[in-house]
């Protein structure tokens, strides 16, 4: 993230939209998204121990390290390194090489030319309380946590290929905290290329939440509210995560981040950003053991249904048409040894219900076959589960939804 955040004023704008999905597909899509995956892709990057741009030899290896991960999962992938010198308040005159990651995965079908970006910034910064920098900066919530969302999302494509039926392209963007060179550099080649873009999904500082307070910031641009409505609906439709929509007062930093080099040229994009924001922000102390990543996959979530709109997922089906009686509902809650969850049904359906912690870790995964149209009620055993905050996931081809249980 390029700058400090204002205080955000609690102000949600009231939209609807439809977001076309194959529901069986993106439910198992969306289901194999993994907490300690992510997880271990914020340390390895934490552990480069500082990803300042301007450091010695730059973030040419960091690069690699993106490049080899996305490759690892069938991304055609390059390092597209630039030049660039001038003059930064932190550091005076500079001229160094920049190190940006861009991954390709082609469709095999394509129905036109245009082409989805999932992105985010691979450097890091840290400074001390007079502003002076750090040697440490590990960089994990902002923004190792970014990068983690689009190679999980890569994984995840990996296990179980889909067709798509447009072009992704996977980016890390070196340079954001210096005024978000990496992302200028990509913007202005496509704007050359005069590359079409459907649409640009940012993630900066995507992992660090309270339990019981889940929510999303996402800035917007004048040229894509149709963006920021399909955005709301994803989160609401697959996530446990509240969306917050900043006023235009309020929306002052969605400059702050690379998809405004986007948005500048006329691409439309949208940038999700932690509504609780990290205290650890540009400091040696954001590090991994400070995020929360069972909401890191709810956001991986949210980027993943919105991928599979936009890149026009196989055999998609509109939100708007698909019948479900969803959420279900969990009494009493707390819940002690025992709870009963009822939901209903429009039509009868096998389904899998995974209970989570909030790291992410399922501990009860239960196979619910047969399962009649109108209501149900299943028992739920927490006998041998310690007291906590749990998720409760509904999965099958008709509907997905997911409601939080607390175990006393």
């Amino acid at each position: 993230m390029k700058k400090i955040l204002c205080s955000f004023i609690t102000t949600m704008l009231m939209m609807t939209a439809t977001i076309a999905q194959n529901s069986e597909s993106l439910n198992l899509l969306l289901n194999e998204i993994n907490a300690d995956s992510l997880r271990k892709t914020v340390l390895d990057l934490q552990n480069f121990g500082s990803r300042f741009a301007l450091r010695e030899g730059g973030n040419k290896q960091v690069a690699e390290y993106i490049q080899q991960r996305l490759e690892n999962y069938g991304v055609t992938t390059v390092i597209d390194s630039f030049y660039q010198q001038g003059y930064n308040w932190l550091v005076g005159e500079y001229g160094a090489f920049f190190y940006n990651v861009k991954g390709v995965l082609n469709s095999q079908n394509p129905a036109d030319d245009s082409l989805v970006v999932i992105g985010a910034h691979l450097d890091a910064i840290s400074l001390d309380d007079y502003y002076e920098l750090q040697t440490l900066a590990p960089g994990a919530d902002d923004n190792a946590s970014g990068v983690a969302v689009m190679v999980e999302i890569a994984r995840v494509l990996h296990k179980y290929p889909t067709e798509f039926h447009r072009n992704i392209q996977f980016s890390g963007y070196d340079g954001e905290e210096l005024g978000l060179f990496g992302g200028h550099h990509d913007a202005e080649m496509h704007l050359q290329n005069q590359s079409k873009i459907a649409v640009m999904l940012n993630n900066d500082m995507v992992s660090y939440q309270p339990d019981d307070d889940w929510r999303v910031t996402l800035h917007w641009y004048d040229n894509a509210l149709d963006v920021l409505d399909k955005a709301v609906a994803a989160c609401r439709e697959y996530t446990n995560i509240e969306p917050f929509v900043p006023t235009q007062f309020q929306n002052g930093d969605a400059g702050a981040s690379d998809s405004y080099a986007y948005a500048t040229r006329n691409y439309k994009s949208v940038f999700a950003i932690e509504y609780t924001f990290s205290t650890s922000y540009h400091t040696e102390h954001d590090v991994a053991d400070s995020n929360n990543y069972a909401y890191h996959a709810d956001i991986t979530r949210y980027n993943l249904a919105m991928l599979a709109d936009y890149a026009q997922m196989e055999n998609e089906v509109s939100v708007a048409e698909r019948k479900t009686n969803c959420p279900g509902t969990v009494y009493p809650n707390p819940a002690s040894d025992k709870a009963i969850l009822q939901f209903s049904l429009d039509e009868a359906c096998d389904a899998r219900l995974a209970i989570t912690n909030m790291a992410g870790q399922v501990v009860n995964d239960l196979p619910l076959y047969a399962l009649d149209a109108g209501p149900n009620l299943v028992e739920l055993d927490f006998s041998n589960i310690p007291a906590g905050i749990y998720l409760c996931r509904f999965l099958s081809n008709k509907c997905s939804w997911t409601t939080k249980i607390i175990v006393k």
